[in-house]
This record gives structure tokens, C-alpha cells and sequence, in this order.
């Protein structure tokens, strides 16, 4: 019997649409199938792919500290070895004279024989992943520079403040001192401050005041008093102990919006009596050192974010995926030896398989900023009937009462994605409630908006799991990942679509009793 026409579409758009690639090899590695998605990473045709192996020389294939790989050690060539998943590996081919970096992941696949007669593998390229942290080094580099340069300046200043230049300028005038330390720093700050922590003297201060505007002032009248309260015990410690002292500060102006950041040298001020007569003090801005550090920190975790989710991604999507498929090859291995009622079983096969592909799709296309938000007026009463319609078959099989809470509201909004939205969380309440029913409706807030609540008399959800509902592959009570409780997408889409419109979903739940998902427009 030939296969279903709906599993060849739905095979043809999951393999067409991945942006991975995908290859198929028999017992000795050859390649016997490949996506588009992998001729176009490699950069040659399928015919040019298919009989290729993992032994072959022209991949040359290197490991990303730049020795080759051998044949032996590719994910695929373990697997069918091992009998066990491989990867994921980071390798380097050879394309046209190019070199592209893989993320290989490699399955092995058994076949009605005790032994894996075929590999599928998996995988990404992540050449522009791997230049940007080639890009992170050389910023690594290039801060280490500066690192250098500042130590040689903040060794110039140390000198000139050290002990040696406060006996030379011991004879030397107040003023005298100011005059040379000006020069020595150039467009650096500098300030004095009396024993009574008072500016006498600033130059280029460069904190949201004028230098002038700072001369009998103190921290306080500068800074926020958190900052005032940390740079004075600084000072006090200078003139208590007639010790120098350097230090990284952060300080807060109120003169400035955002926060600044220095490198603060503090040393006693000595009159022509070599008597402590206040500080002499010294920084260099370094703020923008810091935001550049703190940037490449966070594009440093964002990647491995990235990283590690989309490997838990495919994971979990394959193993989902390959249930429905497997039952749905069984039952139409019963169609063919002409037995009763497989073709209902079939077909529900079919359409779960489906409903996973469109939420894998969606939730690709959030990701990928396909989506272009168009706002206009929308009717809520109308759009949350729409939203309830796709949930009442299986509310109707529950004994469920799905119901909408009539209303005259209407807002500014996307209508497809807000139905979405709404739909997403309705079909997840009616999934994990078994009596009761579910209530949809919308009202004013007390502060101006809107807000649409969906209730639910379900299982409730505990606490502590309350911070991960929202993430991707999260099965509430499903660590066997039943494949009737969805791909654990559908609150992950909603989440997607609430950053798009700008809106924010919250839950509150008590578990037994039921939940309720609050949407503020």
C-alpha cells in the first residue's frame, strides 16, 4: 500500500525546512539519503552526496584545535560502532577550498536486527559561531593590550605620587603640586581634598559638574550616598593609616544618568612641613573597559545559551517525533495485511505528528523574527471564540465545560498572533484538566489596559516548577514525555509571541485546584 499522503508532506516539510542538515549512511558509512538543508552546508549536490563515506580523504577533516580527524573517530562511524549515540562533535570539512565548521550529532538506527544496519546524523554550521569566538579572542587580546597600557600609566602615577615624589615636593608650594601633577596626567582626573574631605582643587573631573562648581564641595554634594559613604572610608583610611591606595570604584554622579567607572589612586598631601594636609588623588575612566568586558561576557553566555538549548531542542524533538511516526508505520503495516480499524488509529497518528510539526514550524518562526506584527482594531469577543474553537473537540471528549465569558471590549493588536496566544494557553489548560471545565473572558485593569484570564479547574502546578512553565520541552508531570501531552511547546510559543507584542503573561496556580494564565495588554 503506498504511504499516506499526509506523512510524505509532513516528511517533506520537516526536512525541507530544517536549517540543519541531515544525512543517512548504511552499515560502512556510505551516504545513502541527504536534505537540502546538507547539500547546501557542504556544498555539493545530492548525487555528488550520496555514496560518499566519513572515511573519505577530500573531507579533510580537522578537530577545532587544528589536528585531522581520523575516519574512525566520526560521530557516525562511533555510533555504528558503539551502538550508541555520538556527539555532539565539533569538526572542521574542506567545501570548494573552504573551510566549514560542523556541529555533529550521530543516532544509531536498528532495523528489524540486532545489530545498527544504518546511522542518522545531524548536523549545524557553526562557522560564524566559531569566528566570533575567534572575534572574542582577539577582543581578549586587545583588552589585555590596553590592560598593559594602563599599567604603564598607572605605574607613571604611581611614581609621581609615590613616596619619593612626595619628599622632592616637600619644599615645593601647594599650588606648585597641583600645577605638576596637572601636566603629568594630562586629560586625566585629578582633584585635592582637605582633612575635612572638602574639594580645594579639581581638574577634568569629568562627573556631571564643572571643576569650579566642585571646590569646597564634598562627596556628598557629588555623588549618591552610597557612593559619597564608600569613596570617604576610602579617604579615611588613606589619612588614618599614611598609606596609599588604588582601587577599581564605581561611582554614581548626580550630575550623570548612568553609573561611571575608575581607577582611583589616593595618597596623602603633604605641606611644606611635610604635615599631612589633606589627599591628592588620581583616576582614569574606565567605563567604557568595563561595558566592553561586560558585553563580551553576555554575547559569551548568550551563545552557550544558544548552544546547549538547541541541543536539548533536538533531542527531545526527535525522540517526540519518532513516536507517533514508528505507530503510524505499525498501523499501516496492519492496513496492508487487510485487519479492521487500524485506519482510525492511523490517522489520529497522523495528525498528532502534525500538530507537532506546526508547533516545531511556529516556534521556528518566532525564533527566526519571520513574524511581522500588524496592529489593528480587534474585537476581543470575536477573537477569543476563535481562540476557544480549536480546543472544544477535545474538551467535548473530556466532558470538559470550554466556555467564553462574553464582553464588548476591543483593543489595538496583532489578531493572528493574539489568537495564537490565547489559543495556546486554552488548549494547555483543557490538556491537563480532567474535571471541571475551563473559563475564558477579558476586563479592564484598575490602572488602565486590558487583561484576558483563562482559568482552569486542572492538576495545578507546583511552585517551584512555576519558573520553568515558559521554557521550551517543559512537561509538567510527564518525565516520560508522553507524546498525548504535546511537544511542551505550546506555552514556550506563547511566551515568543508575548515579547513580540510587548505584553506580559503571568500564572498564578494552586496545585489541585487549578490555575489561571493572566495576558496585560
Amino acid at each position: 500500500m503506498a504511504p499516506l499522503p499526509v506523512q510524505s508532506d509532513l516528511h517533506q516539510i520537516l526536512l525541507d525546512t530544517m536549517a540543519e542538515g541531515v544525512v543517512v549512511q548504511d552499515w560502512n558509512g556510505s551516504i545513502v539519503f541527504a536534505n537540502g538543508a546538507a547539500s547546501q552546508i557542504l556544498g555539493l549536490t545530492e548525487g555528488e552526496l550520496i555514496g560518499k563515506s566519513s572515511s573519505d580523504a577530500d573531507w579533510e577533516a580537522i578537530r577545532p584545535d587544528g589536528t585531522a580527524m581520523r575516519a574512525s573517530e566520526h560521530p557516525s562511524i562511533v555510533a555504528l560502532k558503539t551502538r550508541q549515540p555520538a556527539g555532539p562533535e565539533v569538526m572542521g570539512v574542506r567545501r570548494g577550498g573552504n573551510l566549514v565548521w560542523l556541529r555533529v550529532r550521530a543516532h544509531p538506527i536498528e532495523i528489524d536486527a540486532p545489530e545498527p544496519r544504518a546511522v542518522l546524523a545531524t548536523f549545524a554550521d557553526i562557522t560564524d559561531l566559531m569566528g566570533s569566538k575567534l572575534q572574542l579572542r582577539e577582543a581578549l587580546d586587545g583588552l589585555e593590550q590596553a590592560y598593559v597600557i594602563r599599567e604603564s600609566l598607572s605605574q607613571r602615577l604611581a611614581q609621581f605620587l609615590g613616596r619619593q615624589l612626595d619628599v622632592s615636593l616637600a619644599n615645593l608650594s601647594e599650588t606648585e603640586q597641583r600645577f605638576r601633577l596637572a601636566m603629568e596626567l594630562g586629560t586625566s582626573v585629578a582633584f585635592t581634598l582637605d582633612t575635612e574631605l572638602r574639594y580645594t582643587w579639581a581638574h577634568s573631573c569629568q562627573v556631571g559638574f564643572r571643576d569650579e562648581e566642585l571646590i569646597g564641595k564634598t562627596e556628598y554634594d557629588v555623588f549618591a550616598k552610597e557612593t559619597a559613604d564608600r569613596l570617604c572610608d576610602l579617604y579615611r583610611q588613606v589619612l588614618v593609616s599614611g598609606q596609599p591606595l588604588r582601587q577599581d570604584v564605581e561611582v554614581q554622579s548626580l550630575g550623570l544618568p548612568t553609573p561611571q567607572y575608575f581607577d582611583l589612586i589616593v595618597r596623602c598631601l603633604y605641606d611644606s612641613g611635610h604635615r599631612v594636609a589633606g589627599l591628592i588623588c588620581a583616576a582614569i575612566d574606565i567605563t567604557a573597559r568595563k561595558q566592553t568586558e561586560r558585553d563580551l561576557r553576555q554575547a559569551k553566555e548568550s551563545a552557550e545559551r544558544a548552544l546547549a538549548s538547541k541541543s536539548r531542542f533536538l533531542a527531545a524533538a526527535s525522540h517526540d517525533l519518532s513516536q507517533p511516526m514508528q505507530a503510524l508505520q505499525m498501523y499501516c503495516a496492519i492496513l496492508a495485511d487487510r485487519q479492521p480499524n487500524p485506519g482510525l488509529q492511523a490517522k489520529q497518528c497522523a495528525n498528532q505528528l502534525s500538530r507537532q510539526l506546526k508547533a516545531l514550524l511556529a516556534l521556528s518562526r518566532l525564533d527566526s523574527g519571520g513574524i511581522t506584527v500588524t496592529r489593528a482594531p480587534v474585537r476581543l469577543s470575536e477573537m477569543l471564540d476563535h481562540a476557544v474553537a480549536a480546543s472544544l473537540p477535545l474538551a467535548g471528549e473530556k466532558g470538559l465545560r470550554l466556555r467564553v465569558v462574553a464582553t464588548s471590549l476591543s483593543c489595538q493588536t496583532d489578531s493572528t498572533l493574539m489568537e495564537r496566544l490565547v489559543g495556546n494557553l486554552v488548549s494547555n489548560a483543557v490538556r491537563y484538566t480532567e474535571t471541571g471545565g475551563v473559563v475564558v473572558g477579558c476586563r479592564r485593569r484598575a490602572g488602565g489596559g486590558i487583561r484576558i484570564e483563562v482559568w482552569d479547574s486542572g492538576i495545578g502546578i507546583p511552585q517551584d516548577q512555576l519558573p520553568y512553565i515558559f521554557e521550551e520541552l517543559f512537561q509538567l508531570n510527564n518525565p516520560t514525555r508522553r507524546t498525548d501531552k504535546g511537544l511542551g511547546l505550546g506555552l514556550a510559543i506563547v511566551d515568543r509571541i508575548a515579547q513580540i507584542l510587548g505584553i506580559s503573561v503571568s500564572v498564578r496556580s494552586v496545585v489541585g485546584r487549578g490555575s489561571v494564565f493572566l495576558v496585560d495588554l
